[in-house]
């Protein structure tokens, strides 16, 4: 079945605004929240993240492992949706509830060890619970479709629901703790809200796919080792990691410096986060459906370097940035990271289901949750990198969360722009050249369909 009905497309997606709340919540605020709110030094509290996501290694490859083998009747993947979402949205409660205040001589000894701890533990629950929902999550698009185009097109769903669950968080997020001082009680707020809406979006996708297609376990077996050397010989994933790696460390290190800039260098409320989220949505609306027409023309490859150089010239306005900035550049920086957003989200998962669909071919396995895992893997792992890049920065910069600066010096700006501005546009750069190196177009893909569906003889 080529050709998808919207509803289940649009049913499929809505847990993508869960999943969005859920890790642009976390990788926006909580280093901003570790720092200003529970007093944690920005380097302690970057390393934290980034120890988190070491978890990752395990808890994501465990995920696609099971799930690829379920013989569950509700389909292979469903069953982990239910339970991702109970997790998820329990896990972003505890994230930002911590009972703790500092600020603390040592994350490594006394009332800050507890401190760091529970953090911990809540940051490990995330990853878990996002783990659950997201690495499935991801792995069903391979199995209800195999048009090359209508792989974009339910990832356009997608991608148009998770915009508008990154504006929630950036927009309303930003306004919640600009009316409420930015201190325990709003981030507690701030918790409740986040929660609900995590819990009931990826319960709707849950029950909305209860009739999407889906395939069974294959009973193809090979060795360890042959399975191993199929992810090795895999030359389009491994372009398309590699892609996502860069640019999401680049993201990962924009939006948590997004709130310092504005907060902190240009001196501005954040209820202007409103202000770029909602240019963002506007950006998504429009530009979705453009893009898809352009990948038609260009190719997957084509479009997708496009975004990415958007990216990267987007991010480089910023060092042009002062505090008396109008806000209609404000928006049109937002404008411009939608449409790169669109394009960078878009094709890196059609090209990703692709390339599970290639293995399939070379294999005669369905690993799809395997792919997924390892995918999911690298948006974690940039996503505590880019903390880890900020909160080190900050750090040497001399930036002390015990008494802020009302206006950062020219130290303080500068290790900001690292994580929003210098970072992010070298990323970019890297994901274009990789890109270059990307061959697995419409006709190499139907090539792979013709040979693997022509009879054996002798």
């Amino acid at each position: 079945m080529d050709k998808l009905p919207w509803k289940l497309k649009a049913g499929w997606a809505t847990g993508a605004f869960g999943v969005a709340i859920l890790m642009n919540g976390i990788s926006a605020l909580v280093l901003f929240y570790m720092t200003l709110v529970l007093k944690f030094d920005p380097a302690v509290a970057g390393a934290i993240i980034f120890i988190s996501k070491i978890y990752d290694a395990v808890t994501d490859p465990f995920s696609g492992w099971l799930s690829d083998r379920s013989k569950s009747a509700k389909g292979r993947r469903r069953p982990f949706l239910f339970w991702g979402a109970i997790v998820s949205a329990l896990s972003f409660l505890m994230v930002f509830t911590v009972p703790f205040e500092g600020p603390f001589d040592s994350a490594l000894s006394g009332p800050g060890l507890v401190a760091s701890s529970y953090v911990l533990l809540a940051l490990l629950l995330y990853t878990t619970g996002y783990s659950m929902f997201n690495v499935p999550y991801m792995a069903m698009p391979a199995e209800m479709t195999q048009g090359y185009h209508e792989r974009s097109s339910i990832h356009g769903y997608r991608v148009v629901v998770a915009a508008v669950g990154g504006f929630l968080v950036q927009s309303g997020g930003g306004a919640v703790l600009e009316l409420l001082g930015k201190g325990r009680e709003a981030y507690a707020w701030l918790a409740g809200i986040g929660a609900t809406l995590i819990f009931f979006s990826m319960m709707t996708a849950y029950a909305a796919t209860a009739k999407a297609p889906s395939l069974p376990q294959t009973e193809t077996k090979l060795p360890f080792k042959e399975q191993v050397a199929g992810f090795l010989h895999n030359r389009s994933f491994q372009l398309i990691l590699g892609v996502k790696l860069v640019q999401l460390i680049g993201i990962a290190s924009s939006s948590g410096g997004l709130v310092f800039l504005l907060a902190t260098v240009l001196g501005k409320p954040l209820t202007l986060l409103g202000v770029i989220g909602g240019a963002m949505i506007v950006a998504v609306f429009i530009s979705t459906p453009l893009l898809l027409w352009v990948s038609r023309h260009i190719g997957k490859r084509g479009a997708y370097m496009l975004s990415a150089v958007v990216t990267g010239l987007t991010a480089l306005s910023w060092v042009i940035a002062t505090p008396d900035e109008p806000v209609w550049a404000l928006a049109l920086r937002g404008f411009a990271t939608g449409i790169a957003f669109v394009g960078n989200v878009l094709f890196a998962m059609s090209m990703l289901t692709d390339a599970m669909e290639a293995d399939t071919h070379a294999t005669g396995l369905r690993r799809e949750g395997m792919y997924s895992a390892l995918y999911s893997f690298i948006e974690k792992l940039a996503a505590s990198i880019g903390p880890l890049i900020l909160g080190g920065a900050l750090s040497y910069a001399g930036f002390d969360p015990s008494n802020p600066p009302k206006v950062a010096d020219e130290s303080v700006r500068q290790a900001v722009l690292v994580g929003v501005a210098y970072v992010p546009a070298a990323m970019a750069v890297l994901a274009v050249v990789i890109l270059s190196f990307y061959r697995l177009d419409e006709g190499k893909l139907s090539e792979m369909r013709r040979v693997s569906a022509a009879p054996v003889s002798g």
